[in-house]
């Protein structure tokens, strides 16, 4: 069951109870997007790939391909974008008994979008390729607070969960973007929220870093090690067409953390444990990755 970017914007409108739509397309889309997080045609480009994805995680089987799996389709986008605090909400909404409102029933439909990373978050053959620009990607960890986990043996708080950016129990999740395309080339984690940035760029990221290529940090990579010269960060030996380019490329990723941060999941206080917090941020990620394909694109450098 193919459908248009209309068809798509309709059924989604309809699912939520909108029983008269306003007159104009871009009323409609305003209307889409503050239940669903995107555009239709996102939806409708994510709904195909999932019929013709080979990943088999991530494709529909013929049940799905259906009016009643293109309506869990959409609640999991609702659940994502809005994060209700019960599933009475969901319910309210579209209608469904409510032991389909949670659970596996909609986290199945949400580890599909996270499966879709394998052909969504591409390393670019451009990446490893000595003759295309230095300057290759941008990185930089972003915490989504969560709720502490249990009490430390010794002390009132485990300070190696404690994010610095929030000042509360957190996990850390690490995002490399590359500089001159649309991509979201790398994601990780999740890691305890006192982890350092730099400590997780060690884990993996580090080393798929090709000799001659450049990663644009914040102050919080700053290395002195020889073999993490790679890391491009502020300096203010730097001419000052260089340092406007580090910072807008910073800038770039700041606007993708933010992309991330709109929904309410990335938001709000996570309460589904540490193993989904890392399921709903890579399916995020794919979505947000499908609006820039889509043309919703950041700004170029």
């Amino acid at each position: 069951m193919i459908l248009s970017p209309s068809e798509v914007r309709m059924k989604g409108l309809e699912q939520i109870g909108v029983r008269r739509f306003p007159r104009t397309t871009a009323s409609q889309e305003l209307l889409f997007r503050q239940h669903y997080g995107s555009s239709s045609i996102t939806l409708a480009d994510m709904w195909c790939d999932l019929h013709e994805t080979d990943l088999q995680d991530a494709k529909l089987t013929s049940d799905e391909s259906t009016p009643y799996g293109f309506k869990m389709f959409l609640m999991a986008h609702f659940f994502l974008w809005t994060y209700p605090k019960n599933r009475g909400i969901i319910q309210s909404r579209f209608h469904m008994n409510k032991n389909y409102c949670g659970g596996k029933h909609l986290w199945r439909w949400i580890k599909k979008f996270q499966a879709m990373k394998e052909e969504v978050i591409i390393w670019g053959d451009y990446l490893d390729d000595p003759d295309t620009e230095k300057y290759a990607l941008t990185v930089d960890c972003t915490d989504l607070r969560n709720w502490e986990p249990a009490s430390h043996p010794f002390y009132n708080v485990d300070r190696q969960e404690m994010s610095s950016k929030h000042k509360h129990a957190a996990k850390k999740f690490e995002i490399a973007l590359a500089v001159f395309h649309q991509q979201i080339a790398f994601i990780s984690g999740p890691y305890s929220g006192g982890t350092h940035d730099l400590k997780v760029f060690r884990k993996e990221l580090k080393h798929r870093i090709m000799n001659g290529k450049l990663v644009i940090a914040d102050r919080g990579y700053i290395s002195s090690k020889l073999d993490e010269q790679m890391l491009c960060t502020p300096s203010w030996f730097d001419h000052p067409d260089v340092l406007n380019f580090k910072s807008r490329a910073r800038l770039r990723h700041e606007t993708l953390n933010g992309r991330m941060h709109n929904y309410k999941t990335m938001r709000d206080t996570w309460r589904h444990g540490g193993k989904k917090l890392g399921i709903a941020f890579e399916a995020v990620a794919v979505i947000i990755q499908y609006q820039m394909d889509s043309g919703e694109e950041l700004f170029s450098l």
